[in-house]
């Protein structure tokens, strides 16, 4: 299944787009969780993504249809509260790059 630039196979979703880039994250990583400190968890592979520089605020939004997508199609455990807050912190780092940009 694909979203924008992203293809959900039977073993990951794989970054399609220029070829010279590269990003994937396999299935068995999906939903490993990030402790970022002792009140917020975060699921890694969407945070990972955020921080690359090349990846644009749709790419990433597309990575965030996928992921739900994968998720369900590999009946992956899912914590809704964590994937809001991850998306919480992936949105402050789109401002932060914002900011940044305008100065």
């Amino acid at each position: 299944m694909l979203f924008g630039n992203w293809i959900v196979t039977e073993n990951s979703i794989s970054w399609k787009g220029s070829t010279q880039q590269r990003f994937e994250i396999p299935v068995t990583e999906l939903t490993v969780k990030r402790r970022y400190n002792a009140d917020v968890v975060f699921y890694e592979a969407i945070l990972l993504a955020t921080s690359q520089e090349w990846l644009t605020q749709n790419d990433l939004y597309d990575l965030n249809y996928a992921f739900i997508y994968a998720v369900a199609k590999f009946n992956l455990e899912f914590d809704y509260e964590i994937f809001d807050a991850t998306l919480a912190q992936q949105y402050e780092q789109f401002e932060e790059e914002e900011d940044d940009e305008d100065e």
